[in-house]
């Protein structure tokens, strides 16, 4: 992580976007994207190198120059990690190499991440996982945002099978705290997992779910899974940035479907591209 922050130093600019309203696309065209953007771009089960869409300043190339270094890529810089190709493309549904793909850009504090993502998920239940695949990525306004990222990551190949119902018991729960909160008098945002509370009860919302996994995340465990979540989930939120510039996305939540971003996302405009 070090490097990777380095690295953000060089390219002279930050993750990018805002987290409000999704923005109103036009009715037509339905569809937009990258010229020539097809699926996979950013699939490294599939694309020995992938797109970099980070450009250096002037003061960063001479920096590089100046310590012998190269142009860093994501792969490069996230290779030593044992599970980096699931934390820079997250498959939560269907087979990595499957033909078309559907990727979901997440942003946990705007609340139309919830509806958006119900969408991705009844529109995957008449998907086939030999020819299409979902892969997840986040980059949230709120920071504890990046944590539940995280944990998607770690269950996608420690639990597999069960990262998209997850998902939505994430999305729906924030929402919820947030609803609760307002109602209290006591709306904050969500710098960190008690940020993300109801009453003084409640466990935050990772923590919760640990116990609700197949098998359970063992207590003597919960505390080096969090620490992955963290670290997995600022991999994934620069991945999701290089995403947004790639293909024009200016708000979150959006999904991309074979490399076409969706002007108005529903089950029924996912399967459409697809067919």
């Amino acid at each position: 992580m070090p490097v990777l922050a380095m690295m953000l130093l060089l390219l002279g600019c930050a993750a990018g976007g805002s987290g409000g309203g999704s923005e109103e696309a036009p009715a037509a065209p339905e569809l937009s994207g990258a010229p020539g953007a097809g699926a996979n771009a950013f699939n490294p089960y599939m694309q020995a190198t992938l797109p970099n869409t980070r450009e250096f300043t002037t003061e960063g190339q001479q920096m590089l120059g100046a310590m012998g270094g190269g142009q860093p890529t994501i792969e490069g810089e996230a290779a030593h990690r044992k599970n980096w190709r699931e934390e820079i493309y997250p498959v939560v549904f269907g087979d990595r190499t499957a033909p078309h793909e559907i990727l979901v850009l997440l942003n946990f504090s705007n609340p139309r991440s919830a509806e958006v993502w119900k969408a991705v998920t009844t529109a995957s239940r008449s998907l086939s996982p030999k020819e299409c695949k979902i892969a997840v990525f986040g980059n949230s306004t709120e920071n504890y945002g990046t944590d539940l990222m995280g944990l998607a990551i770690w269950i996608a190949h420690s639990r597999p099978g069960q990262a998209m119902p997850y998902l939505t018991y994430a999305l729906d729960r924030w929402n919820e705290v947030k609803a609760a909160q307002r109602r209290a008098g006591t709306a904050k945002t969500f710098k960190n997992e008690y940020d993300a509370t109801a009453t003084a009860a409640d466990y935050p919302i990772h923590y919760a779910y640990l116990s609700r996994l197949k098998p359970p995340v063992p207590a003597a465990d919960e505390l080096n899974v969090a620490k992955y979540c963290y670290n997995a989930g600022n991999v994934n939120m620069y991945q999701t940035t290089q995403l947004c510039q790639y293909y024009g996305v200016r708000e979150r939540p959006a999904v991309i479907v074979d490399g076409r971003v969706l002007g108005k996302v529903s089950a029924d405009a996912i399967l459409k591209v697809l067919k």
